[in-house]
């Protein structure tokens, strides 16, 4: 098929709508080449070819997705794999958007955390170019999605082993300052 020889002209792994484009293939035909497995589609706006999906890092399906919605902070479950502090890869992407500049569309395998409070409010750092909640918020949202004690600690544990600092008075700050308080002082009462 001519559309499949175009986008495999790309030679990359991942190609959004705009690099079909550029090659003139049209969305609506890249829809077409989804329903006949000749593509996968990975997230609103980014396709792949099925023996490539293995190539697909959760680093390279991120960057795509914040080419999308640049303003999210990468967050929950999704920051833990990055930081290698999960046992179990998740499928379910997860981003922290602002309420008013929250997308509209609902993506596959993406779940947006839609907050009221000014982005600005997050603790991030960049890990490999994306902005990605601390650990020490990480946890923070975590308690506040509803995982338990246990969890945490774990997670602490975890970042002690890999020689990665949590901040206790950080992290007693950001429960004070996203109402778990209470849960924060219980996790730090249990790693001590």
């Amino acid at each position: 098929m001519e559309s499949v020889r175009k986008l495999k002209k790309l030679r990359t792994a991942s190609f959004s709508t705009s690099d079909a484009r550029r090659v003139e293939v049209s969305t609506r035909m890249l829809t077409y080449l989804v329903s006949r497995g000749e593509i996968e589609r990975r997230a609103h706006g980014l396709y792949c070819f099925p023996d490539y999906i293995d190539e697909l890092d959760l680093h390279g399906i991120l960057q795509e997705l914040l080419k999308i919605i640049p303003d999210a902070i990468v967050g929950l479950e999704t920051a833990l794999q990055l930081y290698n502090l999960s046992d179990e890869p998740t499928r379910t992407i997860h981003l922290i958007v602002s309420q008013s500049n929250a997308p509209t569309r609902k993506l596959p395998d993406v779940r947006f955390f839609r907050v009221r409070m000014p982005l600005s409010q997050f603790s991030t750092q960049k890990v490999k170019g994306l902005r990605v909640t601390t650990i020490e918020q990480t946890m923070v949202d975590l308690l506040r999605a509803g995982h338990s004690i246990s969890e945490m600690v774990k997670i602490f544990h975890g970042a002690q082993r890999q020689r990665m600092t949590v901040d206790l008075s950080q992290l007693k700050k950001l429960g004070e300052r996203f109402h778990v308080k209470g849960k924060v002082a219980r996790v730090i009462e249990a790693v001590f």
